[in-house]
C-alpha cells in the first residue's frame, strides 16, 4: 500500500523521520506492505511545496538544511525521491511552491502563474498565531482535498511536527482539526494538540473514522499511550509519576557532578534535544504539557498545561543538588497526577527522592514513567536514551499503526471509545 504524506513542519524531527523511513524502507515494505511518498511540505521559514505525484524529498532536505527556501523545489520527470519512497507514475506538479519570502504557508492553484496574486486570506501578516493558523490550515485543506479528488482511495496521513506553543497549542491544534475534517489521518510528535484539545480532536477523529495518534508527545518512541490503549483492557489509570523532560534531567545530573547549569543546557540545545525556547524546559512548561497530555488521554481529564501546578528548576542550585546527594538522596523534576475528589490533578516540581526510588536512579537524558493502576499496581517504563531518532521512531510507529488500522477498518479511536466512558473517563 502506498500512503501519501503531508509534512507540516520540516525541522530536525521531521527530517530525521523521512530519513528513517528510507532506512527502514525494505522492512516496512516486507513486514507491513507500506510504501510512501510525500505530497506536501509546509514550513514557516522555508515556504511550502506540494506535488500530488510526490515531491523530490532528497532535494527538499538539501534545500532546508542549506538554509534555502523550497522555491527551487520542483517535480520534473527526472526528479529524485529518497530510495525508500514510492515512485511516481506520471509526475505532475499540482500545487505550486510558496515563496519563502512570504513568511507563510500559502497555496496557489496549479493553473495560476507564480506571479498571480495570493488571496488576502492566505497571506501572512504580523498579527501572530491567528494569522499563521489561517495560512497553514488553508494549505493543509487544499492539499488534502486535491489529493482526495484525484485518488479517493489512497490514504493521506498528515505528519505534524511544528514547535509547541504553550499559550494555546496553536497552530498545531488547528492543523490537526483541518486534516481530520478533510479526511486525513494524523500522527504528531507535538504535545500541543493532546495537551490543549485531546477530547475535541479524539472525538473529531472518531466521527470521521480517522486515526489521530501522538505517541511521540511524551516519551518519544517509548509506548505509553499504545501500551494502555492496546494492552490494558479493563484497567483504569488512577495516577502517574515520572521524569519526562530529558533536558532538565541532564542539567540536574550535571550539577550533581559539579558542572554548571548554563553549560549543561547549552549541550542539550546544541544536540537539538532542548526546546528552541529554553524556558519551556527550565521553567517546567514542557513537562507540564506532557502532564496535561497524560491526564487528558489516560485519566479522562480535560486540562491544559496552565492548569498544572508547575515549578521549574530555574532556582535550583548546584549546592542544593549536591547536598541531596551527600544525604543519599536525589533531586529530580517530577511530573505527576492523582485523583482528587474524583478528578485528576497534575503537578510538576523538583522533588527530593530517596536514592532507591526508580526516578532517582535516572541520569542524563533518561526518562521514566510509573503508571498507577487499579488492577495491576504500578507499571514502570524506563527510557535509557533519547534523541532525534527516538522521536522520529514514534512517528514511524504511529504510521505503521495507521497502516494496520487501514487493513482492519478499526481506528485507535474505536478501541479508545470501547475503553472510555462518554465523558472520557476510563472505565
Amino acid at each position: 500500500m502506498v500512503v501519501d504524506l503531508l509534512l507540516v513542519g520540516f525541522g530536525n524531527v521531521a527530517r530525521r523521520f523521512v530519513r528513517l523511513l528510507d532506512e527502514r524502507a525494505e522492512r516496512l515494505r516486507h513486514d507491513h506492505d507500506l510504501t510512501w511518498r510525500v505530497i506536501g511540505i509546509a514550513t514557516r521559514r522555508h515556504g511550502a511545496a506540494c506535488a500530488l505525484d510526490g515531491l523530490d524529498v532528497a532535494r527538499a532536505l538539501e534545500l532546508v538544511e542549506a538554509g534555502d527556501s523550497l522555491d527551487a523545489l520542483a517535480a520534473p520527470p527526472d526528479a529524485r525521491v529518497l530510495p525508500g519512497a514510492a515512485s511516481r507514475d506520471q509526475p505532475e506538479l499540482s500545487c505550486r511552491r510558496t515563496p519563502a519570502s512570504s513568511q507563510g504557508l500559502s497555496w496557489i492553484p496549479a493553473s495560476a502563474g507564480m506571479t498571480a496574486g495570493l488571496d488576502s486570506g492566505l497571506r501572512r501578516n504580523d498579527k501572530g498565531a491567528e494569522a499563521d493558523t489561517g495560512i497553514s490550515t488553508a494549505f493543509i485543506r487544499r492539499t488534502i482535498e486535491d489529493a482526495r479528488r484525484r485518488d479517493p482511495a489512497r490514504p493521506i496521513i498528515m505528519v505534524e511536527t511544528t514547535l509547541l506553543d504553550i499559550e494555546r497549542g496553536q497552530p498545531a491544534v488547528a492543523h490537526v482539526r483541518a486534516a481530520l475534517e478533510c479526511g486525513a489521518d494524523v500522527v504528531t510528535a507535538n504535545k500541543g494538540p493532546v495537551a490543549f484539545a485531546a477530547r475535541e480532536l479524539l472525538d473529531l477523529a472518531a466521527r470521521h473514522h480517522r486515526a489521530f495518534l501522538f505517541e511521540g508527545a511524551v516519551m518519544d518512541g517509548i509506548p505509553i499511550f499504545n501500551l494502555v490503549r492496546e494492552t490494558l483492557p479493563a484497567v483504569s489509570i488512577t495516577g502517574f509519576r515520572g521524569v519526562v523532560n530529558s533536558t532538565t534531567n541532564h542539567i540536574i545530573t550535571a550539577m550533581e557532578e559539579g558542572r554548571e547549569f548554563d553549560a549543561a543546557l547549552a549541550e542539550m540545545q546544541e544536540a537539538g534535544i532542548a526546546e528552541a525556547d529554553a524556558s519551556f524546559d527550565v521553567d517546567g512548561w514542557d513537562a507540564a504539557a506532557k502532564t496535561a497530555a497524560l491526564v487528558n488521554v489516560l485519566m479522562g481529564g480535560s486540562v491544559t498545561p496552565h492548569a498544572i501546578d508547575r515549578t521549574g528548576i530555574g532556582r535550583l542550585t548546584g549546592v542544593a543538588v549536591r547536598d541531596a546527594v551527600a544525604r543519599n538522596r536525589r533531586v529530580r523534576l517530577v511530573a505527576s497526577a492523582r485523583l482528587q475528589d474524583g478528578r485528576p490533578v497534575g503537578r510538576v516540581a523538583p522533588e527530593e527522592l530517596p536514592s532507591a526510588d526508580l526516578l532517582a536512579a535516572l541520569t542524563g537524558q533518561q526518562n521514566a514513567l510509573v503508571l498507577q493502576t487499579d488492577l495491576l499496581g504500578e507499571i514502570g517504563i524506563v527510557q535509557r536514551g533519547s534523541g532525534l531518532t527516538t522521536t522520529a521512531y514514534a512517528l514511524l510507529g504511529d504510521l505503521v499503526a495507521v497502516r494496520r488500522q487501514l487493513s482492519t477498518g478499526a481506528t485507535a479511536q474505536d478501541r479508545r471509545d470501547a475503553k472510555m466512558g462518554p465523558a472520557g473517563h476510563r472505565s
